[in-house]
């Protein structure tokens, strides 16, 4: 891999000082309390999770991109849909942050549930022992020359066979693409993507998609970090959120990207033969 630039370098570097404003706004705002937001957010990707990891292996290997829902926005912390043990099913859960601030916050907020490691893909320290890596929004905060190392890396980490959950900001809502314009890149380094290059990039590197989504319709619409938010004890209804969760993992939700916020690839990593062959 070509050196980072200056610019790359201090991009990476401007976690450690991102992260503390936004763990005090978080803190400040009342983390604790219910945002529907998170409740959402969490329903959706920890549903897609759960429904992976049913069909892992008895002993299955987890890697996630980044510590930050573990570390700085806790309310969206999803490696207990990682972890729930059944029987002599056995997970090993790892997560890794390339900022220090945020894997010293995540390791003081922690359960024993999951090992938080300070490494970066852009330099990946794995052999490929995950049979699931979950990046949950972590890809959009690469511009493109590290976008395509970091996607490598992802399969590099992988076993054949293994799961790849990657979501993205997508840029087929001019929503959210003119507030990354305008606002969101002037505070972070975040970048929204289309469905069609992550796909095409994916399969590129070997993978077959199994499911894609538009997902977080329902948190980007109706949510609220105000806790007088008329419509929180109707939301928290569990047949409501369940009834809008399942449209949006439905087979046709994809069809709904230009008003999703976020859009969510899973795909499987063929093994070496399968490439060999189809060459």
């Amino acid at each position: 891999m070509k050196p980072l630039s200056r610019q790359e370098a201090e991009m990476l570097g401007s976690w450690d000082r991102i992260a503390p404003r936004f763990r005090h706004r978080y803190t400040s705002r009342g983390g604790s309390r219910f945002q529907f937001k998170e409740y959402a957010y969490r329903e959706v990707y920890g549903t897609l999770i759960a429904q992976i990891v049913e069909g892992l292996p008895k002993h299955t290997n987890v890697l996630k991109t980044d510590s930050w829902n573990e570390g700085i926005e806790d309310g969206r912390n999803l490696i207990s849909y990682t972890t729930e043990q059944n029987g002599n099913v056995n997970r090993t859960v790892v997560c890794i942050d390339v900022s220090k601030y945020v894997c010293e916050s995540a390791n003081n907020l922690r359960s024993s549930e999951f090992a938080i490691v300070r490494a970066t893909l852009l330099a990946s320290p794995f052999r490929p022992v995950f049979d699931l890596v979950i990046d949950a929004s972590t890809v959009d905060h690469m511009p493109l020359r590290l976008r395509r190392i970091w996607l490598s890396a992802e399969a590099s980490a992988l076993k054949p066979y293994g799961f790849l959950l990657i979501s993205f900001d997508c840029r087929f809502n001019m929503f959210t693409e003119l507030y990354h314009r305008f606002f969101t890149r002037k505070v972070y380094p975040e970048w929204t993507l289309t469905p069609t290059e992550v796909r095409g990039q994916l399969e590129s590197l070997g993978f077959t998609i199994v499911r894609e989504h538009a997902i977080f319709i329902a948190g980007f619409i109706w949510g609220s970090h105000r806790p007088s938010f008329i419509l929180t004890r109707l939301f928290k209804r569990r047949g409501i959120l369940a009834f809008l969760r399942n449209r949006e993992l439905s087979g046709n939700s994809k069809w709904l990207s230009f008003v999703a916020p976020q859009y969510v690839i899973v795909a499987m990593k063929k093994p070496v033969e399968s490439l060999t062959q189809a060459l």
